[in-house]
Formats: structure tokens, C-alpha cells, sequence
């Protein structure tokens, strides 16, 4: 049999960086910033899959020791900038890559009752950035949100969608809407400001979704992405994933009682996928 090598590349997932921010003016207030990081890359590197010689091969636990190095160089002042300094940092230091990747997810550190050195933290919902590098081009910046929780329980229907012998959904004009919004824009300009952009299109996302009668997941999904398009100049496109999470009006009748819309059994799995990518016409 003949078989050819068609693509590869390698790197470090999951290494897991905090930094401790020590205010200018005052060295006593903190902040706390957390990640986790994958890079991976591309390059001349089919000798090590096909012959087994590692000359180029950067070690993967020298990537993990990178990403500690630049967390101490960088400023860390969002995770885009810090993923841009990963990126430019691999192509910098080995002519023989071509192409690399920085994911990152942020963990959410909030100050604990205004002490300038405390924290509480939740991971519910998770900032997120991808940046690609390749030698020679510009570098593209991703931004994103991860875990959005929200739900209305009114406002929302379902109705008139495809018949056919296996539909056993009935029409509904008032329902719970709860999906958990998965969000990621590219950004059109690399020294965009990333923190006001995130919180600009988070905050349309949000009114988007509370202003108007859902006729489905699809129309929500399709208003909030125009909204975020309207409230955010530096990205030209936004890619929605929001899945159901199904609240289904439990059966009351066995046990003397009537359902008035107000009692469910909640479920996300199996779930309802619905995913677009809503762009600014050209």
C-alpha cells in the first residue's frame, strides 16, 4: 500500500497560566487574570513523521515554557493581545514554522467586596480568543463568548414549522426560550480595542434577546447577530451557536392537577442545535 503524508501539525493543549496585575499607582490592588491555552503549529516538519529525524521538532513542553515566559513579558492585557504575542513570539523565534494557533479560554476572576487583593471566580460563562498566524500574512484575531446562559420564560413560541408523519411537536405560542450562546466574531482591525468590542456585542446580544416575540430560536439567533453587527464596527461577521434547553410542561393530570404553563421538565439532552454566521453586507 501506498500512503503519503497530506498535512500535520502539533503543539500544547490545555496549559493553564494565571498573572497577578499589580496596580501602577497603587502595587497593593491586584488583578487576576487566568487562561488556558492550546498552540498549535505548522511547518516544515514531515521528516518527523516520515523518518523519524526531530531536528525541528520544538519540543511540546517547550511550547507549555513559552507560554510562562511571554505571561511574564507581555502585558496580558486581554487574551488577544497576549494570544498576538504567543503567535508572533513562534514565528519570531523558529523560521521553520509557517502557521501557528493560539486558543485561549479566560477563567472569570471578579473582585471580592471592592479588597484590592481577593476574588471570587466563576466559569460559567468564558471569554475566548483565537488568533492564526501565518508566515508572511496578516495576523487574524478571533474573539468570543463561551456558555451564555439565558432563558425567557414568555415572549416565545413555535409554530407552523414542517408536517410530515414523523412530527409529533405541537404548535405553541408561548414557551420557555433557554439556550446557553456560543459566540465567536473576527476581528476586522488587530488593534481594535477587545475588551469594549466584547462588552459591546455581549450587551446587544442580551437587549436583542429580551426586546422582541421569538418565533423561533432561528429568528432570535439571526436578530441578535445583526445587533451585535450595528453595535460593533470593528468585526464584519458573528457565528451563533445556541442550543435548546428544553423546558417540557409536565403531565399534572395523573395527580388531580392542572398545568398551567408553569411547571417543567428540564432537559438539554438530546438538544436542539442551531447555529449560523450572520455577516455586514459587503
Amino acid at each position: 500500500m501506498n500512503a503519503s503524508l497530506t498535512h500535520n501539525s502539533y503543539g500544547k493543549h490545555k496549559v493553564r497560566v494565571s498573572k497577578i496585575k499589580r496596580g501602577a499607582a497603587d502595587p497593593s490592588r491586584h488583578e487576576l487574570i487566568e487562561a488556558t491555552v492550546n498552540i498549535l503549529l505548522e511547518g516544515d516538519l514531515d521528516e518527523a513523521y516520515t523518518k523519524g529525524e526531530n531536528e525541528k521538532v520544538v519540543a511540546t513542553d517547550t511550547c507549555k515554557n513559552t507560554i510562562y515566559a511571554i505571561a511574564k513579558d507581555d502585558p496580558f492585557d486581554t487574551i488577544e493581545s497576549f494570544g498576538v504575542a504567543l503567535a508572533k513570539h513562534f514565528l519570531r523565534q523558529y523560521s521553520h514554522l509557517s502557521q501557528v494557533r493560539v486558543e485561549i479560554r479566560q477563567h472569570n476572576w471578579s473582585r471580592l467586596l471592592d479588597c484590592p487583593h481577593a476574588f471570587h471566580g466563576s466559569d460559567g460563562e468564558t471569554p475566548t480568543a483565537e488568533i492564526r498566524f501565518v508566515r508572511d500574512q496578516p495576523v487574524e484575531i478571533s474573539g468570543g463568548i463561551d456558555g451564555l446562559v439565558i432563558a425567557k420564560t414568555t415572549e416565545s413560541g413555535f409554530a407552523n414549522f414542517h408536517r410530515d408523519e414523523y412530527r409529533t411537536l405541537p404548535d405553541t405560542d408561548d414557551r420557555i426560550l433557554a439556550t446557553s450562546v456560543t459566540a465567536k466574531w473576527q476581528f476586522i482591525d488587530a488593534n481594535a480595542d477587545f475588551t469594549a468590542a466584547k462588552l459591546a456585542i455581549r450587551d446587544a446580544i442580551l437587549r436583542k434577546f429580551i426586546d422582541h416575540y421569538s418565533k423561533s430560536v432561528q429568528q432570535t439567533l439571526m436578530l441578535m447577530g445583526e445587533a451585535a453587527l450595528e453595535a460593533c464596527d470593528v468585526i464584519d461577521a458573528i457565528t451563533l451557536t445556541m442550543p435548546n434547553k428544553h423546558h417540557i410542561q409536565f403531565n399534572l393530570k395523573p395527580f388531580g392537577r392542572e398545568n398551567n404553563n408553569d411547571v417543567f421538565v428540564v432537559t438539554d439532552e438530546p438538544a436542539g442545535y442551531i447555529h449560523a454566521t450572520v455577516s455586514r453586507d459587503a
